[in-house]
């Protein structure tokens, strides 16, 4: 199959995705309940992700723990729940990470 094609099917699609609900978003509205469980959607993605690189799965199909990961991780929660700043909790899982790699 031609490139091109693909990727214009690709975009075409993407575009008229995104057109229709944003076209439509005025005219309908959700359901309450559905409008409270989509504010849980990121906090489920963003935890899914932090879980599959924190837990790093070997050649033999086994899973252990990236240690770097894992105590980053538990800085950036700390200093979430103390500061409650995203850019203070991001810098520091960034150097607490960058320590560890580095130091250790």
């Amino acid at each position: 199959m031609n490139e091109w094609v693909l990727i214009f099917c690709m975009a075409a699609i993407t575009f008229g995705i995104r057109y229709v609900l944003l076209a439509t978003s005025g005219r309908w509205t959700l359901p309450p309940n559905i409008e409270r469980s989509l504010k849980y959607v990121p906090v489920a993605v963003l935890s899914a992700i932090i879980i599959q690189t924190i837990l790093v799965q070997s050649d033999d199909g086994t899973l252990s723990v990236n240690h770097a990961f894992l105590w980053s991780a538990v800085v950036a929660f700390v200093v979430a729940r103390l500061s409650e700043s995203l850019m203070t909790t991001v810098i520091a899982g960034l150097l607490f990470y960058w320590g560890y790699i580095s130091f250790i």
